[in-house]
């Protein structure tokens, strides 16, 4: 991490030894919108923290650079210094959830006390070229609005966004997926244009080496982590109690 700190909203505690942590990674390294679902998952009873990576969502040096590989390495290292003896719960939204999917193979090396959830994944193979995601776009918002977008994060963190979407888009994650060897939860909006259910199928069918599979179609668009945070936090419960049954690796 360059000796650059990784900045994080948490709700409960990183000290605790006992219990499920949730981790979530936002997409385009824009926190602001996952909070509700980071508040939902504490009400039931689970620590989170919200990680700001590459580091939009402060004025600080970024911590890492603006692609899928830097972010997931960063987030499973700052698991690792942060609960090291706990079951985890990588949660990743939209190009998070690539982040997640790496840093979840990433644990996965050396920890089976997993479990990753992918919201909303990014980007779809028809999808990776920028006209089609262009046509995609209305779609995929189409019950989310413009205050669920923090614009001081977009301000800053711009050219990053850029960046974080190019890398998003030469991500094949219906690759990578197949050496996932933890409980996996796939999840996106039932109107999410971004993550329609044949590329949660795709995925679903990649993930071949996943002990335990979940999909699951909620309410809502691609911002779903913002519109309904207790339907996502719910599927987390889920993931917590798969990632606290893993055996020994």
């Amino acid at each position: 991490m360059g000796g650059r700190v990784v900045h994080s909203l948490t709700t409960g505690e990183t000290t605790s030894r006992s219990g499920s942590f949730v981790v979530i990674v936002p997409g385009l390294g824009l926190p602001f919108y996952t909070l509700p679902t980071a508040r939902a998952v504490r009400a039931r009873g689970l620590d989170c923290a919200v990680l700001d990576l590459p580091g939009f969502g402060s004025s600080r040096p970024w911590p890492t650079s603006p692609n899928i590989h830097a972010v997931g390495m960063t987030a499973a290292r700052w698991v690792e210094s942060q609960a090291p003896d706990r079951p985890v719960v990588v949660l990743g939204h939209s190009t998070g959830a690539q982040a997640a999917l790496t840093a979840g193979l990433a644990l996965s090396a050396h920890r089976r006390d997993l479990a990753v959830v992918l919201a909303g994944p990014t980007f779809a193979p028809r999808q990776r070229r920028l006209l089609r995601l262009a046509v995609a776009a209305p779609f995929a918002y189409s019950h989310d609005s413009p205050y669920e977008i923090n614009p001081a994060e977009i301000l800053r963190g711009w050219t990053g966004i850029i960046a974080m979407l190019h890398s998003g888009l030469r991500d094949a994650a219906e690759r990578r997926i197949a050496g996932l060897p933890v409980p996996l939860t796939l999840t996106a909006g039932a109107d999410d244009s971004f993550a329609p259910l044949e590329w949660l199928d795709a995925l679903a069918q990649s993930a071949c080496s996943a002990p335990r599979l979940r999909t699951s179609l909620l309410s809502g668009s691609h911002n779903n982590l913002y519109t309904h945070p207790d339907e996502v936090a719910d599927l987390v419960v889920l993931a917590a109690e798969d990632a606290a049954k893993a055996p020994p690796p």
